[in-house]
């Protein structure tokens, strides 16, 4: 888990996982009123959020990233595709999946799942390693 949030993490209140030995993490949300849009679903931003974070610590981890000290990176692009919406009360988790790069860029997809398992969204990313 990550212990260390950031200020996203501790305003939006989701959780991180990296201690899986699949190479995947994951970010979850547990729902509430003030995630919601207008029409009573999880607000898009918000799924966009959990997806860049789980993609992000996946891409992390392809360079090397442990923990709460990781691999730096940017996100370079990140495309959504909207399935379906979250629902008040459910929690919704993020994976993201390895799938390749090279030295500097790491490309990730993801998937956005509610608690009976119904695909939310889809994402591909692509990570760029920086030095700082």
């Amino acid at each position: 888990m990550i212990r260390d949030q950031s200020g996203a993490q501790a305003l939006v209140g989701y959780v991180v996982d990296i201690g899986q030995d699949d190479g995947k993490a994951r970010a979850w949300l547990d729902l509430s009123e003030h995630h919601m849009n207008r029409v009573g679903m999880l607000h898009g931003g918000l799924t966009a959020a959990l997806l860049d974070a789980a993609c992000g610590f996946t891409a992390s981890r392809m360079f090397g990233g442990q923990g709460a000290v990781k691999t730096p990176l940017v996100t370079v692009s990140l495309t959504v595709n909207f399935v379906d919406g979250g629902r008040l009360g459910e929690r919704v988790t993020a994976t993201g999946h390895p799938a390749g790069g090279g030295r500097k860029i790491a490309h990730v997809t993801g998937e956005l799942r509610g608690g009976d398992d119904r695909l939310l969204a889809t994402c591909t990313g692509v990570f760029r390693r920086i030095t700082t």
